[in-house]
This record gives structure tokens, C-alpha cells and sequence, in this order.
């Protein structure tokens, strides 16, 4: 997958993550929850070709009650699962108790900032009861056991209003629509039917008849109502892991033993071993040691040497920081530049942004490594980071240079690199005139009096490229894409 095709699928993968962000927040403030992702990645958009083929388990959970939640954000509300006959592929597998939660979300990636709205709740026990009703869509691909959606009906009019009657015998309801009612008959191809309350004023959106019961409340029991610890030593996994998890939020003290233990112990899942070290390690440099053997050892597989490195991303101390950059600076032939790259992008997307160790990347020979940093160097540069941009100019190295201006560029820097333009090499102030015509004109049309004619010439070149109507994001290639559509014969 190139990086117009990640892109395309971060845009899909930041659907579920704007549902997931919307479900914790609501979790927290209005249901007492202290949500953890459970699942790594759960609430990141960020594509990787290297797959880690993680456990099977909820995106969220409460590290108080210990209830588990999966998020779904849709474009159109809808309770929607995937679901197969291959053993541990159905839609009720992946670690989810029958009191768990499945939360959907409408979410409208239109508007900016993006909206999140209609949070719908329903335990999986629920979806077990009204089973009869779900409804199985096409398959995937025509193998066997291959994925298919299945779906459970509800009705979401697309307009506000309040319930005035609903008659359970025949299972309709009848709702306020503008100045009259309208009603809705649909439930009874449904073998349960439920409806929100009579006098009930409802969303434009808002489930109003279901074949589910909404979950009856979704409010935390409290701290102390799940014995992690316990937990901790049950012999599924499932049961297990999750308390792993949990003990970096909850003080691995009492039970640094319990969790050495696991992480010692080989028998054990190598994913299970790798999350008790990353447990441990804000508190034992052991366990980032640990980490950093994974990442870099001989003996690791790909996706063991990517999860380590994201565990070590998640660790506020200067032991993990150093152990990322140990793994982004490797820069021996045979290790892999993704797991490079994603050491870069956790030293600025991380528990511990390090820019000057990013600014040592932006410039790595491998063009994923230095992309990967550039990419996620913080918008306000330490003094030190801007005056090692601005030697840069200064240099007759047009890869750092060009490294340089794009950097100063994005942070709108238009006088520093008005400045750096006086004394700059020829060749790296065309590199500065780009980047200057790549920015908006307000920000540098006040400086322009400051440069010499050619380069306010060069400067006014690239603007115009604003007003080419076939240069524009929806019409630039638009043209070379239709000739290759002239063929007839």
C-alpha cells in the first residue's frame, strides 16, 4: 500500500476513532467510567504495513468496574457487526462478556470539526436475545467462513419528535412528525420489539424502535467492584490480559511479582509477556531493556519488534525515550525501516516528545524513517531545534536544506526564512523561494519588499499555480486521467 492508499485508509480508520474518542469522553463525564484502551491502537489512525495480530478484545475498558466496551462509528447509525462461522470469528468472540458493551455511534465526517452524535449502548446479551432478528448480509468473498456483515433492525427517523403511542401487542409506534404523527409498522417482522418510553422527545437520528433492549445503564460500579488482581492470575487469557493491561494504571507494586512472573514465564503468549513488561516499565528499567531486546533482537518477528515499539512509546521516562531512538538510528541493512519509523513517530507522537532527538532523523538516509519524524515534530520548535533548521540554510546541503524550509515553512516561519534568503547558497534559495510559494500569500505578501526582484518573481510564479483552475486539488490531473480514456476501436 503506497502512502495515497494509507492515507485513503486513515481516512476511513479516523471514523472509528472519532467514535471511540466520543464513547470514552461520554464514558467518563456522564457514567463515572476511567477508560484505558484495552486494545492497542483503538483510538489512532495511523496505518502500518506491519500487522500485529493482536488478541481478540474490546477497544475500551474501564479500569474501575472493569466492563469492557467495542466501538463502531458509522456514517449511518446502524447496529452492525461482522460476523463468520470460522470458530473465534463470530460477532460475539473477542474477549466480549455478556454484560459488556457495544457502543455505536453516528459520526459525520463532513463537518469540522467532525461530529459524533445518536451513542447507542447495548450489551451483548441483548444482541444474544434478539439473535432471531438480526439479519445476515452477503459475504465477503465466497469462501467458507469467510466475513459477512450481520445487522440487528431499528428505526432512526431522520427528523425530531416525541412518541405518542406505541402498541407492543402489534408492534408499532406513533411518533410526532412536524404538525402530524406518522406510524411506524415495521416491527413487526421483529420477534422483540422495543421503543423508547410514550412522551419520550427524540433526535433527528435517534433510535426510537429496536429488536434490542438498550443496555439499562452503562454507569461504572465503582472502584473496587473488579478484582483485578484476581484476575491476574486466571489461566485464560481473555480474562487475564485485560488485568495485565490494567496494572500500569492501577500500581503494579502489590503485584510486581504476579506480573514478573507472567513476563518471565515462556510458556506464556509472547503478546501477554510483552504487556506485562510494558506494565512494569515506567517503574523497572528491566522491563524497557526488555522491550528494547524485542524490538531489535535477531530472533523477534516483525510484528513482535512493532509492538514493542509502540509499548515503549507508551512509557513517560528516559529510558524508553533513549531505547526509541536506539531503535530509530539502527540503521544496519537488515532491520526493518518500518520498525524504524514507527521508533521515529512514537519519539513525537508518544508519552515523551523528544524533538532533539527527532531533528537527528528528519535527515536519515531511509526517505520512511525521515518522513516518519519530519511528520511529527512538534509545531513549536525548541530554540535548538529552530537554530540547527536555520544552519541548515546556511549550508550548501540541498537535502537538509529542502528539510529545513519545508519545516520553517509549516510553522508559517515566514521571517526566518525571509531572513535565511539573504545569505542563503544558490541553490538552497530556490529550495526557500518553493517553500515561500507554497505558503499562503497573506502570510508573506507584508515581506515581500524584503527580497529581490527574482525572487519575488519566483515567488509569484508558484501563487499562480492559485489561480489555475486546472491545478486545483478536484481538477489538477483531471485532464491526463481522461485521455487515457479516448481509446475506441
Amino acid at each position: 500500500m503506497g502512502f495515497k492508499e494509507d492515507a485513503d485508509f486513515a481516512r476511513f480508520l479516523s471514523m472509528g476513532v472519532h467514535a471511540a474518542d466520543a464513547i470514552t469522553q461520554d464514558l467518563e463525564r456522564n457514567h463515572g467510567h476511567r477508560i484505558i484502551e484495552l486494545e492497542r491502537y483503538a483510538k489512532a489512525n495511523k496505518v502500518w504495513q506491519t500487522k500485529v495480530k493482536r488478541m481478540r478484545l474490546p477497544d475500551l475498558m474501564c479500569v474501575s468496574c472493569g466492563r469492557r466496551f467495542e466501538c463502531k462509528g458509522k456514517t449511518k447509525l446502524e447496529v452492525k457487526l461482522s460476523d463468520s462461522t470460522l470458530p473465534g470469528r463470530t460477532w460475539r468472540d473477542g474477549g466480549m462478556r455478556l454484560d459488556d458493551i457495544f457502543a455505536f455511534a453516528r459520526v459525520d465526517m463532513k463537518t469540522n470539526p467532525v461530529r459524533v452524535s445518536n451513542l447507542v449502548y447495548v450489551t451483548r446479551q441483548s444482541l444474544e436475545d434478539a439473535l432471531r432478528s438480526s439479519k445476515e448480509g452477503n459475504r465477503k468473498s465466497v469462501s467458507e467462513g469467510s466475513e459477512m456483515d450481520r445487522r440487528w433492525p431499528m428505526w432512526a427517523p431522520n427528523y425530531a419528535g416525541e412518541v405518542v403511542t406505541v402498541d407492543h401487542g402489534l408492534k408499532r409506534i406513533r411518533v410526532t412528525k412536524g404538525a402530524s404523527t406518522y406510524l411506524y409498522g415495521g416491527g413487526s417482522r421483529w420477534s422483540t420489539f422495543h421503543t423508547l418510553p410514550v412522551g419520550t422527545a427524540f433526535e433527528a437520528g435517534q433510535p426510537v424502535a429496536f429488536c434490542f433492549r438498550m443496555a439499562d445503564s452503562v454507569a461504572c460500579a465503582g472502584d473496587g467492584s473488579w478484582n483485578w488482581q484476581n484476575d491476574l492470575l486466571s489461566t485464560d487469557d481473555d480474562i487475564r490480559f485485560p488485568a495485565v493491561k490494567a496494572a500500569r494504571f492501577l500500581g503494579t507494586e502489590p503485584v510486581e511479582d504476579i506480573l514478573i512472573g507472567i513476563a518471565d514465564d515462556e510458556a506464556n503468549d509472547w503478546r501477554l509477556r510483552l504487556e506485562a513488561h510494558a506494565s512494569l516499565a515506567p517503574t523497572r528499567p528491566t522491563s524497557v531493556a526488555a522491550l528494547l531486546m524485542l524490538a531489535k533482537g535477531a530472533d523477534s518477528t516483525d510484528e513482535e519488534r512493532m509492538e514493542a515499539v509502540f509499548s515503549l512509546s507508551e512509557i513517560n521516562s528516559e529510558e524508553a525515550v533513549e531505547a526509541l531512538y536506539s531503535v530509530a538510528s539502527n540503521t544496519e541493512p537488515t532491520f526493518p525501516e518500518e520498525v524504524r519509523a514507527a521508533a521515529a513517530w512514537g519519539l513525537g507522537t508518544g508519552a515523551r516528545k523528544t524533538p532533539d532527538k527527532l531533528i537527528h532523523l528528519v535527515n536519515d538516509p531511509s526517505v520512511l524513517v525521515a518522513t516518519h519524524a519530519a511528520a511529527v515534530m512538534p509545531s513549536d520548535l525548541p530554540q535548538k531545534c529552530l537554530d540547527e533548521l536555520l544552519d541548515w540554510l546556511r549550508a550548501d546541503d540541498l537535502r537538509r536544506a529542502a528539510t529545513a524550509a519545508h519545516l520553517l515553512a509549516e510553522r508559517n516561519l515566514i521571517a526566518e526564512l525571509v531572513n535565511a534568503l539573504q545569505t542563503a547558497p544558490e541553490g538552497v534559495r530556490r529550495l526557500i523561494v518553493l517553500a515561500l510559494g507554497d505558503t499562503p500569500r497573506e502570510a508573506v505578501s507584508g515581506l515581500l519588499n524584503r527580497l529581490d526582484a527574482q525572487s519575488r518573481a519566483g515567488i509569484a510564479t508558484l501563487w499562480a499555480k492559485g489561480d489555475d483552475w486546472l491545478r486545483q486539488p478536484d481538477t489538477d490531473g483531471i485532464l491526463r486521467a481522461l485521455k487515457l480514456q479516448t481509446l475506441r476501436r
